[in-house]
């Protein structure tokens, strides 16, 4: 009996049908990333181990997911859980890299964490990072960059969006002068307020020493759009305060007009709970989070502005500010398969069949494939009939059949595998038999 090995809980294997999907949703984001001017890179998978814990304070749950392991040299290392670390060392690591510097990257991360729907073991994340700007300029640019990907790849979404400086502001006039352990963790607290009931947020707070009275007047505020938000918090003098409405009021002025803006949802308890960010955060959702009359309420991408990493990476008495986000591929993938809009996809455009005409069969081919036109040919030496099952069974949308009568005659038949209709070509007609495929 042969031995059975099993991939690993929140691993995957791809097979074509599926890698297929993928691989789009790679190229219609990396076209997207291009277009603003955002230039590939790529980093180390393995890392030392104190690189990866530097992003985050101690006892922080990422910490405990990252898969650990040692060297020959017993060095302590680690698998990357996410791109933003290794991209802040590279730019540490080249001091006369020219700002601002903006870059995309699309890799493999690893979180030894629960597997649920959208989040694996090992994923792949595709992040978009600029370095080098402190204007609201660039948070502008990636909503519109958020708005045009997703709309490639035919999701209607809602982007939820905040301003961590307001958030820390509005925290600190609700229950006074605040450690800034006491900031991190009520920060934790508020970005699960739409999962906690309102009974059991009081008593998460109240595990933290702060009253019934301060959570339902803190939770009063937060369930404001942004007009009602600023009225509320006309009463209160905070400088974060007014530095955070300051930086929506002006994200707003940017994006006046656009189809971006009206996307965007403002979501005054929203704070990717992250010690990262320090400025605006966002998380973009499905706008109906439904799929198929299936609740669906999972970010699908999400980032924010980070101004300390980089800067705090390289010590050197300036500021490095940087933006950067991350589309959820694995997410955006179960999305499409949900949606069942993937059917019958096939790597091969074209499957051509020899009937005894492997020479010229082989040179049709090539000159297919020399025009564009994703070409497989019949190498096996096997009745019609099987190799068209084998056409059907890799979804393949056209087939060409060439026998002698084909070659003597210069003619040939293009077959519709979906509807079995023919259509006849001069078999030196290249360009017409691929534009009757392309424009299927």
């Amino acid at each position: 009996m042969g031995r059975k090995f099993e991939n690993l809980k929140g691993t995957y294997d791809y097979l074509p049908e599926k890698q297929i999907i993928r691989e789009r949703i790679k190229s219609e984001l990396q076209s997207v990333f291009v277009k603003y001017g955002f230039a590939p890179i790529e980093t180390p998978i393995l890392c030392m181990y104190d690189l990866l814990a530097s992003k985050y304070s101690e006892g922080a749950d990422i910490l405990n997911e990252m898969y650990r392991l040692s060297d020959r040299g017993k060095r302590e290392l680690g698998l990357r859980y996410d791109l933003t670390i290794t991209f802040s060392k590279l730019i540490s690591s080249n001091p006369n890299i020219t700002l601002p510097f903006k870059r995309y990257e699309i890799g493999k991360v690893f979180r030894d964490g629960p597997v649920k729907v959208g989040r694996n073991r090992e994923f792949t994340q595709c992040d978009v990072d600029v370095v080098g700007v402190k204007s609201m300029l660039a948070e502008a640019e990636y909503m519109q960059m958020t708005s045009e990907a997703y709309d490639k790849l035919g999701l209607d979404i809602e982007i939820e969006f905040n301003n961590r400086k307001l958030l820390s502001g509005i925290i600190k006039s609700v229950f006074g002068d605040v450690s800034e352990d006491m900031l991190r963790k009520s920060i934790m607290l508020i970005d699960k307020f739409a999962k906690l009931t309102d009974d059991e947020l009081k008593a998460e707070f109240a595990s933290l020493g702060i009253s019934t009275e301060k959570v339902d007047e803190l939770r009063n505020i937060l369930q404001s759009d942004f007009q009602t938000l600023k009225e509320k918090l006309s009463s209160y003098s905070d400088e974060l305060i007014d530095e955070g409405l300051s930086e929506i009021e002006e994200l707003y002025k940017y994006l006046s007009g656009t189809e971006a803006v009206q996307k965007m949802k403002f979501a005054p308890y929203l704070a990717r709970g992250i010690d990262i960010y320090t400025g605006t955060v966002w998380e973009v959702f499905l706008k109906s989070r439904n799929i198929n009359g299936k609740d669906f309420n999972i970010s699908i991408g999400g980032g924010g502005r980070y101004d300390k990493i980089i800067t705090t990476f390289i010590d050197d008495g300036k500021e490095y500010p940087a933006v950067g986000m991350s589309f959820g591929l694995d997410v955006i993938y179960e999305i499409l398969m949900l949606k069942d809009t993937n059917k019958n996809i096939s790597s091969v455009d074209l499957f051509v069949i020899p009937l005894g005409t492997e020479i010229d069969s082989f040179k049709f081919t090539s000159q297919m494939r020399k025009i564009g036109v994703r070409t497989e040919m019949e190498k096996k030496s096997q009745k019609l009939k099987k190799s068209m099952s084998y056409a059907n069974a890799i979804n393949v949308p056209y087939v060409i059949i060439l026998g002698e009568n084909e070659i003597q005659a210069q003619k040939v038949k293009l077959r519709n595998m979906s509807n079995g209709e023919e259509t006849e070509f001069h078999m030196n007609d290249y360009e017409g038999i691929k534009s009757a495929i392309v424009d299927s």
